[in-house]
């Protein structure tokens, strides 16, 4: 399958998206506030950008586009502040990393967005298990073939990314175990045989087969 016109960006920009988890202040287990949160927070500018997720249960925020780490930083530790202060007068907790370590997926309420309600009807009961929260680094690049380049020397150091969030990629669910539970709406990483117009995805075989993982029970 041909790839997408590629859009430049400026040469090593950088921008950050946070899936963040809304947890109750009471036994701190999620908790389906991010409509009364995103309310909250419509009321006054917010310092980059806020978006809810699948499920009510977590929220989405961006920075702007940077030219160097610093504003970058500045301006995340002002959006942690003013989560932090609107949770505080809902009772929410603000964190993210990973999953959460006793929350119930099949408890999860799929935000009312007729985009999450097209993957909530697609996937069914897999969409609640897409209640994974991360951390994903925009870096900008020139060309297509740049970026090709830098996923791929990046790639080896995957391991260690891990280890430095120590966040793992197993999980239970339903008392037997997903293995690597990520959703299967990413795919993968063309390869460099060729450059940007003329490359093929050539997505990786998903684990026990098929275009879902996990699979059914």
């Amino acid at each position: 399958m041909a790839l997408e016109e590629f859009k430049s960006s400026q040469p090593l920009t950088m921008g950050v998206e946070l899936e963040l988890q809304l947890v109750s202040l009471s036994d701190f287990d999620l908790t389906a506030s991010s409509p009364d949160l995103l309310h909250l927070l419509s009321r006054k500018p917010f310092p980059g950008n806020v978006t809810p997720e699948i499920t009510e249960s977590m929220i989405e925020i961006n920075s702007d586009v940077h030219t160097n780490h610093g504003e970058l930083l500045s301006q995340l530790q002002l959006i942690r502040d003013t989560l932090v202060q609107a949770g505080e007068q809902l009772n929410i907790g603000i964190c993210g990393g990973g999953t959460h370590p006793f929350q119930k997926w099949s408890d999860r309420r799929i935000f009312a967005k007729p985009r999450f309600k097209e993957v909530s009807e697609l996937y069914g009961y897999l969409a609640k298990q897409f209640t994974i929260f991360g951390q994903h680094v925009h870096i900008g690049c020139a060309s297509g073939d740049d970026a090709l380049f830098l996923l791929h020397s990046l790639s080896r150091y995957v391991p260690h990314f891990i280890a430095l969030s120590s966040s793992s990629p197993c999980t239970w669910c339903s008392g037997w175990c997903c293995g690597c539970c990520s959703p299967p709406l990413g795919g993968s990483p063309p390869t460099c045989r060729s450059r940007w117009p003329g490359s093929s995805c050539w997505p990786c075989p998903s684990p026990g087969g098929g275009g879902r993982w996990p699979p059914s029970p």
